[in-house]
């Protein structure tokens, strides 16, 4: 694991080639309104920020900062340029063609964010997933005129797939009212720039007036971004925020609210930064690497939050060692290299590591890239040795073995949205097992596993119920493999 800026050290900044829709150029806020093809430069940190707070669920806040499990992605974007290219090929090979899918969405809804700032001057502490049972837009904000811009963003590796898309998206677009509706489609190139087409407008507007709907939306948007961010206290502050401002606060939320409100004036550690103060979390990331997310002291009381507006512009500061990265929104993350000069405001031997603040939902959330980090450290906490990835048995693949009192364990791992997993998966992970002599072949999945599907097979299998179990507590992880 390391940090974002040693991983993108050599180009902070990436470019993508855009096509714009000629119907959208009247609705652009740039001085330029005629011209279709465009290169656009984005931040890599913004890009990552983004794609986490919208990816993220928000009615779900989690203590786990999923900030480094979207900081994989870094690793899989060429560093040798400036234009945005993306490792097809290794993604495919090492991770899987699911992983690639996952992967090709993640980054179609960041950059589809990055390029709307660049055409619509949007308000960033407005931007917010759209939530529904039903086929909807992604994500929506408002934009510095006050105008609703709403997006549906789609990303994959071929054209082919993308104009395939680009039906389905022109219509989910529609489901959810605002002044600007756009279909943004990514693909994602390997040997040459990336593209983007930026699709289509209208229309309808809401019937909420403009400064409400833009404290709502920012409200929603802090609580999306600190589940992400990993404070599960902050992201529930403000989705009660939200509901305060609509007006569908209870009794006992509100007070609830009030006293998470002195809590964090309180109690939680404080960081000076550029004459302001940002309450947050520390978190371990690995030996003597931290790192720190909070927010503007301000956006705290209601009235401070009324009141907030943009910083001018992000900050990207080094300082003493550790660097500070600000985003307009008020949101302050560091990456501490030294993390005794904190010393005085957190008990630096208490801080745990993101990895140990874990749900089944959280690993739910993870690819294979970010659930194969959670397992190696889940492993060297258990006392596992001679970890490694990538592992082959003769003609078998094994993405992890590990050794423990002189065995060997092969790890298979299986990670599935829809938490199913088909019995013919199995059979294909149990032949494995079979050809395994001294050593344990061990399936690993999110995936719901019933008895009858168990039926002959003589696996050991860490399923759902298991990985709930070992995220109440690391050390069950042995009795759960022993038991097997």
């Amino acid at each position: 694991m390391t940090f974002i800026r040693n991983i993108a050290s050599r180009f902070a900044y990436k470019t993508i080639s855009v096509e714009i829709d000629p119907l959208l150029l009247s609705e652009l806020d740039t001085v330029d309104k005629v011209t279709t093809s465009r290169d656009i430069t984005f931040n890599l940190y913004n890009l990552i920020y983004h794609i986490g707070s919208i990816q993220s669920r928000r009615f779900a806040p989690s203590n786990r900062l999923k900030f480094m499990d979207k900081s994989d992605l870094i690793e899989k974007i060429y560093s040798d340029t400036d234009e945005f290219r993306v490792k097809i090929n290794d993604i495919r090979s090492i991770n899987g063609s699911e992983t690639l899918t996952f992967i090709s969405e993640d980054f179609g809804v960041g950059i589809s964010v990055v390029i709307a700032d660049k055409l619509f001057n949007i308000k960033r502490s407005t931007i917010q997933k759209i939530y529904g049972t039903k086929k909807r837009p992604d994500w929506k904000c408002q934009t510095q005129n006050n105008r609703i811009l709403v997006v549906e963003a789609k990303g994959t590796i071929s054209i082919q797939t993308s104009r395939t898309q680009e039906k389905t998206a022109l219509i989910q677009k529609t489901k959810e009212s605002g002044d600007v509706k756009v279909a943004s489609l990514t693909v994602l190139n390997e040997n040459s720039v990336s593209t983007n087409r930026f699709l289509d407008p209208p229309i309808d507007n809401s019937d909420i007036s403009p400064m409400m709907e833009n404290h709502i939306l920012r409200a929603g948007h802090y609580a999306s971004v600190f589940s992400f961010l990993g404070n599960s206290k902050l992201s529930k502050y403000y989705s009660q925020m939200r509901k305060r401002l609509e007006g569908s606060i209870s009794p006992y939320e509100q007070v609830e609210k009030d006293d998470t409100f002195r809590e964090l004036r309180t109690n939680d550690p404080i960081i000076n930064f550029e004459n302001k103060e940002f309450v947050g979390s520390f978190y371990e990331v690995e030996h003597e690497k931290n790192i720190f997310v909070g927010v503007d002291k301000k956006l705290l009381s209601y009235s401070g939050f009324i009141e907030f507006c943009d910083y001018e512009n992000d900050t990207d500061t080094l300082v003493e060692g550790n660097h500070y990265i600000l985003f307009k929104d008020g949101v302050l993350i560091v990456e501490i290299e030294k993390i005794g000069m904190f010393s005085d405001i957190v008990m630096v031997d208490k801080i745990k590591n993101y990895q140990s603040k874990i749900t089944v939902s959280d690993i739910d959330e993870m690819n294979r890239i970010s659930f194969s980090k959670y397992f190696i450290s889940l492993l060297e906490r258990n006392g596992f040795t001679n970890i490694r990835e990538e592992a082959e048995i003769g003609y078998i693949p094994a993405d992890i073995t590990a050794e423990f009192n002189d065995i060997t364990y092969y790890f298979e791992l299986k990670i599935y949205r829809n938490k199913k997993m088909r019995k013919n998966v199995i059979a294909k992970v149990n032949n494995y097992s079979r050809k395994v002599l001294n050593e344990k072949f061990v399936l690993v999945t999110n995936g719901k596993l019933s008895r009858e599907n168990l039926d002959n097979f003589n696996l050991t299998i860490i399923d759902r119920d298991a990985l709930k179990e070992i995220a109440k507590n690391y050390r069950n992880f042995m009795d759960l493999l022993s038991a097997e």
